[in-house]
Parts: C-alpha cells; sequence; structure tokens
C-alpha cells in the first residue's frame, strides 16, 4: 500500500490516502462551477492499474500531491477503455476552496510530495490514451482494496453528509435574513429588494439563485411563503412584496448571524432602486416634529422610526393589548379613520400611502437619482416600417442613469444592426434599433447595466 497515500479530512481541506490521478490546474474552475471530471482531463500517466464503479479517488495538480478535489469513479477502466477514454470520469464530492470549505477553518492547501509513479507529468497531455488491451489486475490489487475498504466506506458516508448544495445554502441565507436582518418595520418589501438587501449579505460563501432549483427570486419566495413563514402579495402585474412574516416560525428558532470575516470583500456595482416618500401637506405636521418640511424625501426606515417615536412619546400605545395604538386627533386625521384604535403596522402603512410616492436610484459611482411618482419601466415599441420591415424604440432608460449613445454603441454590437437615438416624446431620448430588439436588448440591461426585472418591460 506505499504507493497509496493517506487521506483525512482536516477543517475543510483533503490529504489523500486513497489512489489519485493528476488534472491540469485550470479544470479547478470548472470543478468549483459544479462541473464532474471527465476522461480526457486527467493525466495518462496518473491513471491507476485498476478501478471500479464507486471506487474513492483523489485528485491532485501537476506539482502538489495534496488533492485539490475527491470523488468516485463514474465507470471502470475496462469501460474507459472501450469508450476511448472519453466522457465522464469522476463523481465530484467536495472541492477545495467549495462551501464545506468555506464552512470549516479554510486551511491551505498542503504541500505534498507526488507518488514516485506520477512525478513525470511532462510531454504528457490529458486525454492522450492508448488503445492497449486491459490486463486483468483484480487479483494484484484485491489486498489493497480489502485494506482500505473499511477506511473508504467511513469516508464516502462522511462526505454524503457534510454535501451541502446550493439550494441549502440560498435557504439558509434567507432563514438568516429573516432572522437577523429583516425588521417587522421594513415590511411591505419587495421581493427583489428583500433578496438584495437582506439574503444576498447572509450568503455563507457563493451561490447564485440561476445555480439553485428555483432559478428565479419569485420561485424562492414562494417556496417560502408555502413553508408558512412569509405572505407574498402581488402590489400589481408583475409586482411581488412581503408584507407579512411568521418570525415565530420554527425554521428560524436557533439561526444565528452570520460572522462575516475581517478582510474586506469586493462589493458589485449594481443599481438600487428604492421606494421613500415625500413630505405632502397631509402628513407634514407630524414629520415636523423630527425636522422635516413640506416636500422632504424620507426613506422607509426614516418614516418608521419617526411614526414610532410620536407614537411612543406620546403614551398611545394601548396597555391592554400591545399590538393596538390608540389613536390622538393627529394619527385619525393623518390615516383617515374615526375608529378609536388601530394596529401598528396599519397605522405605519396608512401613514405611507398618505404620503408621496417616490423612487431613490442609486448608481455606481454617480449621485443618486430621485424619481417622484410611480417609477415606470424600461419600455419596447416594435413598430413596422417602409418594406415590412421591424424597428424597435427603447425608452424610459435615462432615469436610470443609461446614456442614450452608450446604449444604442452597445446594442448595435449586441444586434449586428444599427441602431441610432432619437428624440422621444415623454422622454429626451430614445434608441431606435432596427429589428425586433426585445430579447437581446432586455438581457443587456438586466446583465449588464444590473437593471431590475420589474423595471424592464419587454412584454
Amino acid at each position: 500500500m506505499s504507493q497509496f497515500p493517506l487521506f483525512t479530512l482536516s477543517g475543510g481541506s483533503l490529504i489523500c490516502v486513497v489512489p489519485r490521478v493528476i488534472m491540469p490546474y485550470n479544470v479547478l474552475d470548472k470543478l468549483l462551477g459544479g462541473a464532474h471530471l471527465m476522461l480526457p482531463g486527467i493525466y495518462t500517466s496518473s491513471l491507476p492499474e485498476y478501478w471500479d464503479v464507486g471506487d474513492i479517488v483523489a485528485i491532485c495538480g501537476p506539482s502538489n500531491g495534496a488533492a485539490l478535489a475527491v470523488g468516485t469513479w463514474a465507470l471502470s477502466r475496462q469501460e474507459a477503455i472501450q469508450r476511448g477514454f472519453k466522457g465522464k470520469g469522476i463523481h465530484i464530492y467536495q472541492i477545495y476552496q467549495d462551501q464545506l470549505w468555506h464552512y470549516g477553518t479554510k486551511e491551505k492547501l498542503p504541500s505534498l510530495p507526488l507518488p514516485s509513479s506520477q512525478t513525470e507529468v511532462e510531454g504528457d497531455e490529458p486525454g492522450e490514451h492508448s488503445e492497449g488491451v486491459e490486463t486483468d489486475k483484480t487479483e494484484e490489487v484485491a489486498t489493497d482494496q480489502e485494506d482500505l475498504s473499511s477506511a473508504v466506506e467511513s469516508i464516502a458516508t462522511s462526505l454524503e453528509e457534510v454535501a451541502i448544495s446550493k439550494d441549502d445554502i440560498i435557504m439558509e441565507a434567507c432563514y438568516r435574513a429573516l432572522k437577523t436582518s429583516l425588521k417587522k418595520t421594513d415590511l411591505p418589501i419587495l421581493i427583489s429588494n428583500f433578496y438584495s438587501q437582506h439574503v444576498k449579505p447572509c450568503l455563507a460563501g457563493s451561490a447564485e439563485i440561476k445555480q439553485t432549483k428555483f432559478k428565479k427570486v419569485g420561485v424562492l419566495m414562494k417556496n417560502l411563503e408555502m413553508q408558512g413563514i412569509i405572505v407574498v402579495k402581488d402590489q400589481k402585474k408583475g409586482v411581488l412584496m412581503i408584507t407579512e412574516v411568521n418570525f415565530a416560525h420554527p425554521s428560524l428558532r436557533g439561526v444565528k448571524k452570520l460572522e462575516k470575516e475581517e478582510e474586506e470583500v469586493e462589493e458589485e456595482e449594481n443599481i438600487a432602486i428604492v421606494q421613500a416618500f415625500t413630505c405632502n401637506a397631509h402628513v407634514t405636521r407630524l414629520f415636523s416634529l423630527y425636522g422635516h418640511k413640506k416636500g422632504d424625501i424620507l426613506s422607509r426606515k426614516t418614516l418608521r422610526d419617526n411614526v414610532i417615536t410620536y407614537i411612543k412619546s406620546h403614551d398611545l400605545a394601548d396597555p391592554d393589548n400591545k399590538k393596538l395604538v390608540r389613536l390622538d386627533p393627529l394619527l385619525s386625521t393623518i390615516i383617515k379613520t374615526r375608529d378609536l384604535t388601530a394596529q401598528w403596522n396599519q397605522v405605519i402603512q396608512k401613514v405611507e400611502s398618505n404620503c408621496g410616492k417616490c423612487y431613490v436610484i442609486s448608481l455606481p459611482d454617480k449621485f443618486p437619482i430621485t424619481v417622484k411618482g410611480d417609477l415606470p419601466p424600461i419600455q419596447f415599441k416594435v413598430e413596422k416600417r417602409t418594406g415590412n420591415k421591424k424597428v424597435t424604440i427603447i425608452s424610459n432608460f435615462e432615469v436610470f442613469g443609461i446614456e442614450a449613445k452608450e446604449l444604442a454603441q452597445k446594442l448595435q454590437h449586441v444586434m449586428s444592426s444599427s441602431a441610432a437615438v432619437v428624440p422621444g416624446l415623454r422622454t429626451e431620448s430614445n434608441v431606435l434599433v432596427q429589428g425586433d430588439a426585445r430579447r437581446l436588448a432586455s438581457k443587456l440591461l438586466i446583465d449588464e447595466y444590473k437593471i431590475p426585472k420589474t423595471f424592464v418591460d419587454s412584454s
């Protein structure tokens, strides 16, 4: 067994005790992306003389014997020869720097020697295999396989127990966000804002919604709703909001705040769109008590903090029912009711609805843009011109900080057709593109400009 290096699990790092194969280092990124190791990606000289389906195998790089990954063979050596050493070779269980590694102590890969039979890989290219007839090595390695069987079984069981799917990572982040980040005063909240502002910062490692079974934020939120954790309602067509959260749900018990690393993490430069409120004549009397005047813009947090402060400072909380607020003349006038009491959330929501509506758009490296009233989505209009040719007119993009000339140039490159800036009726400029550009232009706006799908109307 001297040709087989021992391997253990230590803080998420792998040190081998099973047969190894060698792969080029540039394959590691593909494995981290969820791919399995294909046979052409393995150096010929590192292949064992015998293996069977399901046997544990470690994978290392050309210059270090420490395992970069561990998995099981997807086929036997005999089957590999019959297929010309093409197709899937190894099912990957764990990879260096994967999610399990992030949950551990994040140890660096140790420096270990390669086995004597695998020290020379120069001139050997992955995927170059001979077509020789396979000799039966079963008897020669039977003893070695029996000696390793107990260790292999234990290791396989451990890997299955600790394997963490991206679905679980996303769901755990949702639980953590609801327990430690989202507050009652944040409700109601757009599902897109909840995901970007609360769920993403709670992710333990890298996981994208597109890499999970949910694929879309809306599907993820519906899953949470089916669990009885949140209530999701349509604000208008295509715009979903979380209106209620069951903070006492069993799934949220014991959830702790994510401990961030001390090192700074570079944030993505995305557009942030947040609904805010303007202080109009109907509510100025209340908010003037806290230094605001007519026309001022209030964030949802500021608005709610001011309302809560007013209720508490005027001793309006119902002593017999903690869920109710006793309404004084000012609050009764603002929320337009003759009732003597109302629920806390109802008071806050009524105050919000009687304020002016606006949106604050935060752009990378630019000053925020404030849009009063409803925020119109970027619109696409397909028209037919002379000769039955189609053109697409794109409008309402400038409010998101997108320059017409720059958008036209990028669309011209993406569409491989002409695009020009033309005067708009309701906006300063529109972009006119030859052909039906709705699908590709929407993808450009969402993927490159990071415009939320809610504000891209490509229907």
